[in-house]
Formats: structure tokens, C-alpha cells, sequence
């Protein structure tokens, strides 16, 4: 584990190719370990001192294989999102979870159900913003994603209350689109 951590340490407090990025990196890499941590806890269910370590752990060992295997500048710029956009992103999509799964429930539960399959346009040109979509809309009750194709998505709706692409993609993306958008 130390030496993990010394050679993470070594790749980003010496200069490089272009230039000194030192603290720029560490900072980044300090971010990634920090996600992954919660990220951790969150799957896990549970906080304890075992958790944080245990997370904080893997979060430095994907770091390491990033840096070591997957030219990681190169993935970087390629799949760039801005830390404080992720944490909007994640804390609306943990919102819309349990906003839409006690939506689904009563519908459930009354029998109100109207399942049918929409076809959606988004307007987000990066193709990982559209995963990130495309996976948030299966992750909230009620939708699934079930076929991407360029920036048309194909989504089962339980409560398909109109087949209209422009009405029905605001009411599926919702404010996912805009916090993608922002960036």
C-alpha cells in the first residue's frame, strides 16, 4: 500500500512533459479518491472508520492502475466532468430516486399504469453525458433505458402520459439534461 501510495505521490509532485502540474493533479487525484470513498459507503450502506480506509483504499488502487495502464492524460481530457457539476448530478439523481420511486408505488399499488415505449432526443453532444443520462433514467423508478443509438434514446415508460419526443423527453430527462449541459 505504501508503495502505491509513493508512486502516485511521484507522478504528481514531479513535473512532466508539458510543465509542472503538480498540485492541479494531486488535487484532481484527491477528488477521485474522495468520490470514491463515498461512493463506497453509499454501496456498502454503512459508515465506519473500516469503510473510509477500506474505500479510500480502492479509490488509490484505481488511481494507480488509471495512471499506469490507461494513459491517463489522454483519458482524462476525453472524459472530462467538472467535480462540482458530478456532486449536483449525483445529489439530483439521488433526489429523483426517491421522488419517482414513491410516484411509482401509488401507481403501482392503484393499478394507474400506462407502459409504453418512447423514443427521446437529447441535445448533449459528449457521449459519456449521454451514458450518464441514459444510466440515470434506468436508475429512477418508473423508466428504463432500453436502447441508445447516437443521441436518441428509446425508454419503457410505466406512466407514458404522451408518445410526443419533446414533451416526453422533458418530463424523462428532467433537470439531468441541464446539469449535463452546463458543463
Amino acid at each position: 500500500m505504501h508503495l502505491i501510495v509513493n508512486n502516485i505521490t511521484e507522478q504528481t509532485c514531479f513535473n512532466d512533459k508539458r510543465g509542472c502540474l503538480s498540485l492541479k493533479r494531486l488535487l484532481y487525484s484527491t477528488g477521485i479518491v474522495l468520490l470514491c470513498v463515498i461512493v463506497w459507503i453509499v454501496l456498502n450502506e454503512s459508515i465506519s472508520f473500516q469503510d473510509i480506509i477500506l474505500g479510500g483504499a480502492l479509490g488509490i488502487i484505481s488511481l494507480y492502475i488509471t495512471h499506469k495502464y490507461l494513459h491517463f492524460d489522454i483519458y482524462r481530457s476525453t472524459y472530462h466532468i467538472r467535480f462540482c457539476v458530478l456532486i449536483k448530478y449525483f445529489l439530483l439523481l439521488v433526489f429523483q430516486i426517491y421522488k419517482s420511486g414513491f410516484s411509482t408505488i401509488k401507481k403501482i399499488i392503484t393499478g394507474k399504469i400506462n407502459p409504453d415505449i418512447v423514443e427521446i432526443d437529447t441535445e448533449i453532444k459528449n457521449d459519456l453525458y449521454i451514458c450518464f443520462l441514459a444510466n440515470s433514467i434506468t436508475l429512477t423508478p418508473g423508466t428504463v433505458t432500453i436502447e441508445k443509438n447516437g443521441r436518441k434514446l428509446r425508454v419503457l415508460w410505466i406512466d407514458c402520459k404522451t408518445k410526443d419526443k419533446k414533451r416526453a423527453g422533458e418530463m424523462i430527462k428532467g433537470a439531468f439534461e441541464k446539469i449535463l449541459t452546463e458543463d
